[in-house]
Formats: C-alpha cells, structure tokens, sequence
C-alpha cells in the first residue's frame, strides 16, 4: 500500500511541473518568480503579474478542473462496465451535453446560467441512450462488451452531427459556440468556470467517498454484495455522479475527449484494482496531462493556437486504436484489471 500511495506523490509533483509550466510558457515565458510573486502578492501594474493572473491562470484552472473529472470519470465507467474502452466521450455523455446546450441556446435561446444544467440533463440523456441502444443491439449476449463501445460511438456521432447542423443554420450562434464545440481551453470562459465548477467537485467528492464499495463492485458486484456494499445504490450513485460532474465540465470549456480513456490505463499498472488510490492518481494525472495538452495546443504550432479539445482527440483517436487491437483484435485473451 505504501507503494501505491507513492503513485499519488508521483502524479502530484507531476501535477505541480505541469502546472507551473503551464503558467510560464507561452508568447513570452515567464520565471518561476514571477509566477509564484503573482499569485501571492500580485501587483496590477506588472504586466508579467497580469498575464498570470488574468490570462494564464484561468485556462489553467479550467485544465485542472476537466483533467480531474474526466480522468475519474474514465476510472469509474471502467470499472464498473469492465470495460476498458468505457469514458464519458466514448459512451454518449459528452456528446449528449454538447447537444444539449448548443441545442438550448439555438432553439429555445437559454443563458449561460442554464446551460449547465442543459448539459447535465444532455449528458445523462446522451448515457441512456447508450445504454438502450447497446440493450437493442444484444449487450448480454456480448461478454466482451463490444455492443456498448459501438453503441456510444454511434449515438456520439449522431448527437454530435445534429449539434453541428444546429450551429451551422445559426451563423450568430455559430460563431459564439465554434471554439467551444472544439474543447477551447480559455481565459474566456473563467466565468463558466466559475458557476459550474461546485457540480463537478461534488461528483469527485462522492466518488471519493464511495471508492471502497466501488473497488469491492469492480471486483465483482456478488463479492461486493457479500461484504455488505449495497450495488444496487452504489453503482447508480457513482455514475449519475460521473456522468454529473463530465457534463459540468463540457457545459465549461466543449468536449475534450479521450483523457477520461487514456489516462485510466496509465494509472492502473501502478495503483491496482485500489479505486482509494487509482481515483486520487487519476485526478491528478488526469489535470497534468490537459495541462500538458493545453501547452501543446498554444506553443507546437505558433503563431497559430490550437484548440486543446483537437489535440486530445489527435492523442486519443491513436491510444483508443492501440487499446482496440489489445484488447479486441489480439489473437491471446487478455484480461482487463
């Protein structure tokens, strides 16, 4: 255990370099003094200290913010589903939220206030629509769980189409929610970072207290029940909590897909079937490696900055591929733990 509880060290320097290397590299790089000067006696009229302050922090913290959910969310859905290709991205829920609030502020004109609970409401209706169509498509008869990833991608694909075609018979709106759509990491959106972000911290927060009933379940829901965890109230508590705070982070920033798959794998090797420690790992790791994503996006193809959403799919889209022809593909059975 001690061990495992160093993964959490790890991912925590990680986090602090990511971070601190988040906030000083961009057009012009700033010392680590002046970062830490300006968030701890920032002074207005050093444009280093507004720079951080006004510019560089916000984004980070939005980083910060997905990276955590979507990597415990990934963590979850996992484990629950046994699945290694389930995440909020792949199984309908981003792309329920991202029709939601693109389709609330379209047709029937909703503020930002309301647009996170449009995409809550999207994104639990985006899961249950995968969940029905995996049930058409014979998921109990598919030990492997291929007709739920089939599933999600195909009722990903068709709410993201119609977003899309929504946007595109709305040239103002089009031109108000074409960087978000894309997963736009920005200064911009501090503001909906600010109403939404108590929705996801209180889905990280119940996930955190379920976690020994949700390691139990991962390894069986009878083993689980033998010790006393009730499944039938834990497992929906953990996914309406999943699918909850993923929403809030779409309803902050779009879509950023894929870190909620990706980072996952990344951790189990190390924190084990332990979802007291993979839960807290992924949290972190999770928000270093948008972090990381998001310097790429404003510093690999300068002058020009990419939106940090399209740089995660880039990473993801070859990741989900490898995990494919592991898991599915390979001639050897393999087992996912």
């Amino acid at each position: 255990m001690r061990g495992r509880g160093l993964v959490v060290l790890v991912a925590a320097v990680a986090l602090s370099a990511a971070f601190l290397a988040n906030l000083s590299l961009g057009a012009s790089s700033i010392p680590a003094g002046k970062i830490v000067a300006a968030l701890t006696q920032f002074d207005d009229t050093d444009y280093d200290h507004v720079v951080v302050a006004y510019q560089r922090l916000p984004p980070a913290l939005i980083a910060i913010f997905v990276g955590a959910v979507m990597a415990c969310g990934g963590c979850v859905l996992q484990g629950l589903t046994r699945n290694p290709l389930a995440a909020p991205s792949v199984l309908g829920v981003t792309a329920g939220a991202t029709l939601f609030v693109v389709a609330g502020a379209s047709v029937f004109g909703i503020g930002e206030a309301w647009q996170g609970l449009a995409a809550i409401g999207g994104g639990l209706f985006g899961f249950a629509s995968t969940l029905v169509v995996a049930r058409m498509a014979g998921l109990s008869r598919d030990p492997r769980g291929l007709a739920l990833i089939l599933s999600g991608a195909v009722v990903s694909m068709l709410y993201a189409s119609i977003a899309t075609a929504l946007l595109l018979a709305s040239p103002s709106r089009r031109s108000d929610f074409l960087g978000w759509v894309t997963g736009n990491i920005n200064h911009v959106y501090a503001e909906r970072l600010f109403d939404f972000w108590w929705i996801g911290a209180a889905g990280l927060i119940l996930l955190m207290l379920l976690s020994r009933s949700l390691t139990l379940i991962a390894l069986g829901p009878e083993k689980a029940a033998s010790s006393g965890v009730n499944v039938r109230l834990v497992s929906p508590l953990a996914l309406a909590a999943v699918v909850v705070s993923s929403s809030a982070a779409v309803a902050i920033c779009g879509p950023i897909g894929f870190v909620g798959l990706v980072v996952p794998h990344i951790v189990r090797p190390f924190a084990g079937d332990a979802m007291t420690v993979a839960l807290p790992a992924n949290a972190l790791l999770g928000a270093s490696v948008v972090l990381a994503a998001d310097i790429v996006a404003r510093s690999a193809f300068a002058p020009y900055v990419v939106h940090t959403g399209v740089i995660m799919d880039l990473v993801g889209g070859l990741v989900f591929a490898l995990i494919v022809k592991r898991f599915y593909l390979s001639s050897g059975p393999r087992r996912f733990a």
